[in-house]
């Protein structure tokens, strides 16, 4: 398939800078994809298990995870309160949308403490829904505005759980989403943000890249008193041109193996928003990112649809990749314990995933998380 499908109506365009801005900032807006299948298993499926000498790892994109204040220098005005969209910069930004649905949605989408914590309920309702209740112990998260709104999902929502790290550092991404990271391990040491080096003949796309999100850096100390550090990504959207998924994924690669010459056990992972038609056309994951360790889906989640379904297509836009120097931290991947997580609440009648509508107060994102274990040697 040559075609590239737009999605996610919440994104609010107006104006052609936004417009190509957004092409390289905003969430999993396309997908393209081999697999013409267009039915799924409505199967729940639940990660229900695990030893005490392995830990979990979960990759998330927890779409549009917002709190109801206006964070200065992005346009989340679509995620507001009601009481908030009478103050004129709102009003503006909304007037000024050029699509109908996006400027009505704009106007009157009430994103308020409700509408905040049935989302969060959701979400929690997911992440509870592995290891037997006590949920991963560690996850990496695509689209979080901020420290505030994921401080209410670990701190408050899954308080109860023991996530004690808790991590976001917020970038140049338009709307204001991030890529994030809670755990029960301890911090080894202080969180870094990378922010990709793009580069574009087109001096006008080079400028709003520079708005794309970074790959957020955190490393903790696993129970055996050894380190590991995650590497979350959030790529650039199909909308984008495959070049910067590569420019992302070549510089994503030479950080894992920059690590590896260090001895340090790196896991990579997020929404990376890379097809299987480009994979077949690119190698991204085959080529790249294989030579700096094991891709999630080529190694493991046989019987897995993909994370993503889009127009009858499903993709694994979600992934982890386990450095090549993970034993380093004593660990040793389980690949047959690599699955898409199915959740009732997350999941349509066909097995699809169930998009957050704060309306019909139902679902909770338009992915399914990854999931595997990792044992302790």
């Amino acid at each position: 398939m040559n075609k590239i499908h737009q999605k996610h109506p919440s994104i609010v365009k107006f104006s052609l800078a936004t417009i190509i801005s957004l092409i390289f900032t905003s969430g999993c807006s396309t997908t393209i994809e081999k697999n013409t299948n267009n039915t799924s298993s409505a199967t729940p499926v639940t990660a229900v298990s695990k030893a005490a000498d392995e830990i979990s790892v979960m990759t998330f994109n927890v779409e549009n995870l917002f709190d109801t204040v206006h964070d200065e220098g992005t346009e989340d005005y679509t995620n507001l309160p009601l009481s908030e969209k009478q103050k004129p910069e709102v009003q503006k930004f909304c007037s000024e949308v050029k699509i109908s649905f996006y400027k009505a949605e704009c106007f009157t989408k009430n994103w308020d403490a409700e509408a905040l914590k049935f989302k969060l309920s959701q979400l929690s309702k997911v992440i509870r829904n592995t290891d037997n209740g006590k949920g991963p112990d560690a996850i990496m998260m695509a689209e979080v505005e901020n420290q505030n709104v994921l401080n209410q999902l670990a701190k408050t929502e899954l308080k109860d759980l023991g996530y004690q790290t808790v991590v976001v550092i917020e970038g140049p991404d338009l709307r204001g989403i991030d890529p994030a990271f809670i755990s029960k391990f301890p911090l080894a040491e202080k969180p870094k943000l990378h922010l990709i080096p793009y580069t574009d003949p087109d001096p006008e796309q080079l400028k709003h890249a520079k708005r794309s999100r970074g790959i957020l850096e955190v490393t903790v100390i696993l129970p055996n008193k050894k380190n590991l550090t995650f590497l979350i990504g959030h790529f650039p959207s199909q909308a984008a041109p495959t070049a910067w998924r590569k420019q992302a994924s070549e510089f994503a690669t030479k950080k894992m193996l920059e690590l590896a010459a260090e001895n340090k056990a790196v896991i990579m992972g997020g929404d990376l928003n890379i097809t299987a038609d480009e994979e077949d056309s690119s190698g991204y994951f085959s080529k790249i990112f294989s030579s700096a360790g094991q891709v999630s889906h080529l190694v493991g989640c046989k019987n897995c649809e993909g994370s993503h379904f889009y127009k009858g297509h499903w993709s694994f836009l979600d992934v982890q990749i386990y450095g090549n120097k993970i034993d380093q931290a004593g660990l040793q991947l389980i690949p047959e314990s690599i699955t898409v997580l199915k959740t009732p609440v997350h999941m349509k009648r066909n097995g699809t995933p169930l998009r957050f509508s704060e309306e019909k107060k139902e679902g909770v994102s338009d992915h399914f998380p990854l999931y595997s274990r990792l044992r302790l040697k």
